[in-house]
């Protein structure tokens, strides 16, 4: 038991060149900044220019061509596009199943645009939780030093480098979690725009096809 805690002392010492607190928070830094612009560039893609893209359905459908309006969405790509696509692939059923089956398709493509985001959260409030263990675990080497010196042979500098360990813990783990909350929060922005303009488009296409039935008498 002694050797485990003797381990456990030395790995995590602020002297140590090999600080486990700081190097996990290292690592949690890397991770959020990875995951943010991964984000950035997944939400880039699914983008889509929906102006032009329902002017283009609007006449395809209007014309009937489905198929044609199938080719448009897959000409388009993007979350928007696949949603409608799954709509027009039902554009012969009733209201309900035409709903149904843009909605799973959007729950879908949701998934995919909150994908690894929830990591963001996850690191923005584990981020300073490492870093006050890491103040703990230097107020404990500093009393420590204390404790072994005695009052007469106090090292002032041993000290200060463990009090110094403890601050910087503190200060690292407020740098990662800080960007990453505000990171996850621009991201939650950008998905819940997402939604809404899927909501919208769907329920316009839905408008489009159910016109489309009552001009064939459906």
């Amino acid at each position: 038991m002694s050797i485990l805690h003797w381990q456990l002392a030395t790995m995590f010492h602020y002297s140590s060149n090999w600080n486990v607190v700081l190097w996990i928070i290292g690592g949690c830094s890397l991770l959020s900044f990875a995951i943010f612009f991964e984000r950035l560039i997944s939400l880039k893609r699914a983008e889509t220019d929906t102006n032009r893209f329902i002017i283009g359905l609007r006449k395809a459908i209007q014309d009937g061509d489905m198929v044609g309006a199938v080719q448009i969405c897959e000409n388009t790509g993007g979350s928007i596009a696949n949603i409608v696509k799954a709509g027009l692939t039902k554009h012969n059923k009733d209201k309900d199943r035409i709903e149904s089956a843009m909605e799973i398709s959007g729950m879908i493509e949701i998934a995919h645009l909150e994908k690894n985001a929830k990591i963001l959260s996850i690191i923005a409030y584990i981020a300073p939780l490492i870093g006050l263990l890491g103040t703990v675990l230097g107020f404990i080497q500093a009393f420590s030093e204390m404790r072994l010196s005695g009052l007469v042979d106090i090292s002032a500098t041993h000290i200060g480098e463990a009090m110094e360990y403890a601050l910087i813990s503190t200060a690292a783990g407020l740098v990662v979690a800080i960007p990453s909350v505000i990171a996850y929060n621009y991201i939650v922005s950008r998905i819940e725009g997402f939604v809404l303009e899927m909501q919208t488009t769907s329920s316009e296409i839905v408008d489009l096809l159910l016109d489309r039935h009552d001009e064939l008498g459906y």
